[in-house]
């Protein structure tokens, strides 16, 4: 704030609370300030002293504080006095303008008008009275006012009672456009747009005819014109004197153009911030010191179960992070999310739940990020997504890794996984090659004996056999012929041995291979190794996705407006490297010309839009879904786009990475004589496997039966206690179950099916299906069936 001088202001008050609040802001501001509680004080200091201003009270304990107004007046018409009062009716606020007030400010006052208000009235009494000297001292006044209105930064503008313009500054004629000579002796309307006009006229008709005018002594916000016939947003402050000559105005003009950018920038951002947090799939909320939050988004309070208003001011640990997942409870002074805001260390944890409005858990992965200003920590920013289906597929990958496991137990098959090591041809000795620990056991070798390098493999290639497999490796690898082929290797202590290889490489989009993995079967012991089944390659890797969604902004050209961290640090680009760049600066070209296809396409519809969009990476291109949305600005037009885009690249790789695993368990499945079978037990529906069919009618296609079917194939003097047993299922307790019933062979005779399965059950426990295995059991094994039966009788 500026310094206000040595200016001396006289307070007529008789209320001490005010006078006391008067005094704290005035003498702040560097005013001196005098003090009247009366109207005879106010006499005697307004008779004695020479005051910039006066601040009055109309009601007074001895008298009408008019008075002292028009005393003021009759000693000095120049001071000008601003009336406080509580009085709102109009003879007293309007009546007191017309008695010679300033201007009025009803109580409770605003600080700030106060201010504001004073130093015009101390300003336009100085230019006052600067013009009176001008027609009683020309000569003198005329240097010094021409060289306080040159001097001004802002505009001043002065017009006679006809509404001509008799003199203006150099920054008038800067603003305008117009030199002295083409501006002095013309209309003001010169520089007001046409809509202004009428209603300038009217006003200064309204002025000459009763002194009254709406506007004097106020700051007002307008439009200029400028000779070129542009417009520009103008503030403006009038006053007025009277002379012998008739009224005279002055206007005091600024351009307010860059603090009117400035607002429209802000009100973008936040527009633009708004537009972030609602549209973001992710729940962001913000807290203060005392875990109450400030902010939350639609995302956040929907994942929860609340509307937003519910979540606002409440404390956020208290309503979903109060007890841990396993039910005990949560101490806030263990918090990772309070813990960020005391050291002022971001937390991110992805293994904790939070608690919805309905009392379920809800498994997340959240981040905690103090908020700053300067080294002061003000609170947090908690930015966290819903895991539930993440956490499902890992649960779906582990069971499939325990059912492969189960499957590949017994394989008799070995197994091998490479990768060409950079800057190498891939039969470069030193290649990393893993070998599973079946494939040196059929050699003979241990670990010492037989490294994970290519070179242990092709060294113990039978020299015969050695041109032919690795033609067949090439042929594979450059022109994607199968690799299935049988060859000698040497063994540690039973010479060179028959094996048979087989093999899939995978190429990237250059068609370079990138990776080949296969298995390796012994054809001296084949036998003995058919009832075992295939071990696994490599064990299913876990999803370590902790990636948070990318977040931008772009302008209309493709400039990058804004970034977050994420987005810098998956592409390794500083905040300069991005911010005022497109796609094309930063992405090679392919993936920057799909960006930019996508980003046209939304500002063309002006519409939110959802892609799949591939990005590059240091491990290789990934893969988003990018949510992309128009920024539009107040006629709705896009100015900007905003892209929130989040990482599905490991779900994909999962997906396809199951398939896989199902493919090879129904592989594994059809090389023994065991059926498996599916019961839903919500719907009724059974279905098995081609093999139980065999036990049924021969045949090797798939059925999908209800229980009536299935019951219907059981041996007749069976199915009622086979009936009872599954009636019984969903109603036992433990998990594991085990039926058994006879069926009318083909070929005369019955035949013993024992089923055996396991419950599957949702999270309420309830059972939801059985799955197992069907096996049939032959006459000898019957018998024996029937003897242990007995035996356990017995």
């Amino acid at each position: 704030m500026e310094e206000a001088g040595p200016y001396r202001i006289l307070v007529v008050e008789d209320n001490p609370d005010i006078v006391i609040g008067l005094q704290d802001l005035l003498q702040h501001d560097g005013y001196h300030v005098t003090v009247a509680d009366c109207c005879a004080a106010a006499f005697a200091q307004v008779r004695e002293q020479r005051f910039n201003a006066v601040l009055l009270d109309l009601g007074l304990p001895d008298g009408d504080g008019a008075d002292v107004l028009k005393e003021t007046q009759r000693l000095d018409p120049s001071v000008p006095v601003i009336i406080l009062t509580a009085h709102i009716a109009k003879e007293r606020t309007v009546g007191s303008l017309i008695e010679g007030a300033f201007t009025y400010i009803t109580k409770p006052y605003n600080r700030e008008e106060l201010r504001q208000t004073l130093r015009r009235a101390i300003g336009i009494k100085e230019l006052a009275v600067k013009m009176r000297r001008v027609e009683h001292l020309l000569s003198e006044s005329e240097i010094r006012f021409r060289s306080l209105v040159e001097s001004a930064s802002d505009a001043i503008v002065l017009a006679n009672r006809h509404g001509t313009i008799v003199s203006w500054n150099r920054a008038a004629s800067v603003l305008f456009g117009y030199p002295p000579e083409d501006a002095v002796g013309r209309p003001l309307t010169i520089l007001m747009p046409v809509r202004y006009r009428e209603a300038h006229e009217q006003g200064l008709a309204r002025m000459e005819a009763t002194g009254q005018s709406r506007v004097i002594g106020s700051v007002i916000e307008m439009h200029g014109l400028r000779k070129d016939g542009t417009e520009f947003p103008i503030e403006l402050s009038l006053a007025t004197w009277q002379t012998e000559n008739g009224n005279y105005y002055s206007g005091i003009i600024r351009d307010i153009s860059s603090r009117k950018r400035t607002e429209q920038t802000l009100d973008q951002l936040r527009r633009r911030q708004t537009l972030i947090l609602t549209q973001a799939g992710e729940g962001i909320y913000g807290l203060d010191l005392d875990g109450r939050t400030t902010f939350v988004n639609p995302s956040a309070a929907a994942m929860l179960g609340y509307r937003v208003e519910e979540l606002i001011g409440r404390h956020m640990h208290h309503i979903l992070h109060h007890t841990r997942s396993d039910g005990t409870p949560y101490p806030v002074d263990q918090c990772p999310v309070y813990a960020a805001m005391k050291d002022g260390t971001p937390r991110r944890v992805i293994d904790e739940v939070f608690w919805k409005k309905d009392g379920t858990a809800l498994p997340v992965e959240y981040v905690s990020t103090p908020i700053k200003e300067g080294n002061e920590v003000i609170g947090s920013v908690i930015v966290f997504q819903d895991v539930t289906e993440r956490i499902a597929a890992q649960r779906a990958l582990r069971a499939s890794e325990e059912r492969l496991e189960l499957v590949i137990r017994g394989s008799s098959d070995g197994f091998w996984d490479g990768q060409p090591t950079p800057g190498r041809h891939w039969t470069a000795p030193q290649n990393r090659l893993w070998y599973s620990p079946r494939f040196k056991e059929m050699l003979g070798y241990t670990d010492q004996d037989f490294p994970d390098i290519l070179e242990s493999w092709a060294t113990k290639l039978y020299p015969d056999d050695r041109e032919r497999v690795f033609a067949a490796l090439a042929a594979h690898i450059d022109h994607r012929a199968p690799y299935d082929i049988e060859y000698r290797l040497l063994t540690k202590h039973d010479g060179y041995h028959w094996f048979r290889a087989k093999g899939q490489a995978v190429w990237d989009a250059d068609g370079t291979m990138v990776r080949m993995a296969g298995s390796l079967q012994s054809l001296m012991d084949r036998r003995k190794q058919e009832e075992a089944i295939r071990r696994s390659d490599q064990l299913l890797r876990h999803v370590a996705d902790n990636t948070t969604a990318v977040i931008y902004v772009k302008d209309t050209e493709g400039r990058y407006l804004l970034s977050n961290r994420r987005f810098e640090h998956l592409f390794n680009v500083s905040t300069d490297q991005v911010i005022g760049h497109t796609d094309h600066e930063i992405f090679p070209l392919a993936f920057a010309d799909t960006f930019r296809a996508n980003d046209l396409e939304v500002l063309r519809r002006n519409a939110i839009m959802e892609y799949e969009e591939t990005a590059p990476h240091p491990d290789g291109p990934r893969t988003y879904i990018s949510i992309k949305l128009p920024l539009q600005d107040e006629t709705g037009r896009p100015y900007a786009l905003c892209g929130i885009s989040t990482d599905i690249t490991e779900r994909k790789r999962m997906e396809e990475t199951l398939k896989a695993q199902d493919a090879l368990l129904r592989l594994a499945l059809r090389m023994i004589d065991i059926g498996v079978w599916n019961w839903d037990l919500v719907t009724g529906r059974i279905c098995w496997s081609p093999q139980v069919n065999r036990f049924f009618s021969g045949t090797a296609e798939a059925r999908m039966l209800t229980t009536l079917d299935w019951l219907a194939m059981v041996f007749p003097d069976d199915r009622a206690s086979f009936s009872a047993s599954l009636i019984g299922v969903p109603d036992q307790q433990g998990d594991e179950l085990l039926l058994e019933h006879r069926i009318r062979k083909q070929q005369g005779g019955t035949q013993r099916i024992i089923w055996t399965g396991r419950m599957i059950r949702d999270r309420d426990h309830r059972p939801i299906h059985v799955l197992g295995t069907v096996g049939g059991i032959t006459d000898t094994e019957e018998q024996g069936h029937d003897a242990n039966r007995e035996s356990t009788a017995r």
